[in-house]
């Protein structure tokens, strides 16, 4: 085995002066750059399609549905007032059809979840004049009939909003307020309450 290793060793020094060693080194070093290069390419193109095909977005898809805290009751205040919690969440879905719009605890505002799901119906609005919706406003039970009134009118013209935003006409959308006369739940907790504080959006024609 040393004599083999000497043997080559001579070798190499008697062949170290030609001119294309140099070269040939060279160029064997350039084409394992090269090879490097092109396995780094193939690797990042795969990584970015990874990547795209998981952004990819599901037009059949809802939106997610969880439950929160419920609104904390203040002492002296109308219905739905106090703390705005978690509450119950919209289904929400991303079809042309009737909707359930849930509300926080004497809140008007939307989940934000939920506005993909009335820009759907805003857009189908705009793009169909003879359609027509009516949006319900309601409460849960607990006080005046007039502060609940009240409430329920705006939950409905905050979503009535939007729509006109995407495109519908005033003459598309009709809004009443049926504050707590509608009771999703007649219960009287908490659970039955954020079933209470909703809107609901009725398709008259489509």
């Amino acid at each position: 085995m040393v004599e083999c290793n000497c043997a080559y060793l001579r070798v190499m020094v008697k062949y170290s002066h030609l001119p294309g060693r140099d070269f040939y080194l060279k160029s064997k070093e350039r084409g394992k750059n090269m090879k490097r290069k092109v396995i780094c390419w193939m690797c990042l193109a795969v990584a970015t399609g990874m990547v795209g095909c998981t952004t990819v977005n599901d037009p059949g898809a809802k939106c997610l549905v969880t439950e929160g805290q419920s609104g904390v009751e203040t002492a002296g205040l109308g219905a739905d007032e106090g703390l705005s919690g978690g509450g119950a969440r919209s289904t929400c879905s991303l079809k042309v059809e009737d909707q359930v719009y849930y509300f926080d605890f004497d809140r008007s505002d939307i989940h934000p979840e939920d506005r993909a799901s009335i820009d759907v119906q805003g857009r189908y609005l705009a793009s169909h004049p003879g359609a027509h919706v009516v949006l319900e406003g309601n409460t849960d039970p607990r006080g005046s009939r007039e502060y609940n009134v009240a409430l329920g009118e705006r939950r409905a013209k905050s979503i009535a909003n939007i729509l006109r935003l995407d495109g519908a006409t005033t003459d598309q959308v009709t809004v009443v307020s049926y504050g707590a006369e509608k009771l999703a739940s007649p219960g009287h907790t908490e659970d039955a309450y954020e079933l209470d504080r909703r809107v609901n959006l009725v398709y008259e024609e489509k």
